[in-house]
């Protein structure tokens, strides 16, 4: 126990570390005069865009789930889901995260934990290509368009070419979409069966090859992953818009990778924290300035907030 509430203060920390560093770089102020003056309407928007890209998330689960054979109601995964996003919001620093969650709610209907770990880890894998996928195809538009060329620069890259900024950003990106084609070798299921790292690694064996034998129809299950981020884009551009600034949507979308990405990394509590940081340093590449960018970030956090909220009493039930 002792060792948990450790983990969690430490994650509290970073999170606020982060979220004070944030502010003193931008001004905090400043930013809340911002948030202040928030439009309701452009949020509100913003509110019903993410909970559409729930919505879809749900489809994309129940569809890898049902591709690996897994028994997948959809009901029970609907529920299972909104009291992922519950978690995810009233316990974010819980041990029992959300898509752990999702994976025991799925192994208690008959399926392997493993195959319903896996099923909840291709649902998050898909997402994150995809996103990094539109953010570069969106990114590269806008570069060899022009609009990337004069932007402004946040302080701290003073002295660089934007346009040399925007190809390095761009060079990580593109990284980040090969990496899914890089050869991966698991050892078979006849290395060391009894020991028990020989279990894991057969086992582990065991779902790879499952993935790649079902892995076009897979991919076809990717249209679902591309209207998820296309939705949860259009939440971030809208959030944007709340907050006053100047971007159009595709120009938002050419940095939602890093922002979204950032709202899942360790050092965050609830998506806060590293969000915010990241934000001040990608929305300027887009030309809005960095304190809207962050004002913009806080806000996309509290759509989720407002959706887990919305979820908690589903938590209630059992089934």
């Amino acid at each position: 126990m002792s060792r948990r509430f450790a983990m969690l203060a430490a994650r509290l920390f970073a999170a606020a570390t982060l979220l004070a560093l944030t502010a003193w770089l931008v001004g905090l102020r400043a930013l809340l005069d911002q948030l202040r003056r928030v439009d309701l309407l452009w949020f509100g928007l913003a509110v019903a865009a993410m909970a559409a890209s729930q919505w879809v998330s749900v489809a994309r689960w129940i569809s890898i789930a049902t591709i690996l054979g897994l028994k997948a109601p959809a009901r029970e995964l609907r529920l299972a889901y909104a009291q992922a996003m519950a978690v995810n919001v009233v316990l974010p620093g819980a041990t029992l995260g959300g898509d752990t969650l999702r994976s025991v709610r799925l192994q208690r209907l008959g399926n392997p934990l493993g195959e319903s770990a896996l099923s909840v880890l291709l649902d998050r894998a898909s997402g994150l290509w995809i996103l990094c996928l539109l953010s570069l195809c969106t990114g590269l538009g806008l570069l060899f368009s022009g609009q990337l060329r004069h932007v402004r620069l946040p302080a701290a890259m003073t002295g660089l070419d934007s346009a040399s900024v925007a190809w390095l950003y761009l060079g990580a990106l593109s990284a980040a979409v090969a990496l899914p084609f890089v050869p991966v070798r698991l050892p078979g299921a006849a290395t060391s069966p009894s020991s028990g790292p020989g279990r894991v690694l057969a086992r582990l064996a065991e779902l790879h090859a499952l993935t790649v034998s079902r892995g076009r129809a897979l991919a076809r299950s990717l249209w679902s992953s591309l209207l998820v981020q296309a939705l949860c884009a259009l939440a971030l551009w809208l959030c944007q818009m709340a907050a006053g600034g100047p971007a159009g949507y595709l120009a938002v979308q050419a940095i939602a990778a890093p922002v979204f990405i950032a709202g899942v990394m360790p050092l965050s509590y609830g998506g806060f924290g590293a969000r915010e940081l990241v934000s001040l340093l990608v929305f300027p590449l887009v030309g809005v300035d960095a304190q809207t960018g962050v004002a913009a970030s806080a806000l996309y956090g509290l759509t989720a907030v407002l959706l887990g909220l919305a979820a908690a009493p589903l938590l209630a039930l059992r089934r």
